[in-house]
């Protein structure tokens, strides 16, 4: 159960949005809208890997983010990334728990290269 005065890090969610132009044969353009509403969460920081990928070291960092489900968190998928200490979480997975849809786990990905 996740306490009162827990969820004390202020974070930003950005949503996906993909545009096609069909002008120039149907290319894809992909940006993010960064969304004004505060959300605030209980981060918990998993540990991760470092692994080398493609000729390049990389240092996956696994955190979770506990938030209130409703507001602009009804926005978030998978495709969407978290901004928390200037840095971008990327979305893995969204799950409901603490009975009646009141919390929300935020995993992510923070991929450094």
């Amino acid at each position: 159960m996740i306490g009162v005065g827990m969820m004390d890090r202020k974070v930003i969610l950005f949503t996906r949005n993909e545009l096609t132009d069909a002008t120039f044969g149907g290319v894809n353009t992909i940006s993010f809208t960064q969304q004004t509403e505060k959300i605030w969460a209980d981060v918990v920081w998993k540990g991760g890997k470092v692994d080398d990928e493609g000729n390049q070291m990389q240092n996956n960092q696994i955190i979770e983010f506990y938030v209130r489900n409703g507001g602009v968190m009804n926005l978030a998928n998978i495709e969407d990334y978290l901004e928390y200490d200037s840095k971008k979480f990327f979305i893995d997975a969204i799950n409901v728990i603490d009975g009646r849809e009141k919390y929300l786990k935020v995993i992510t990905t923070n991929v450094s290269v």
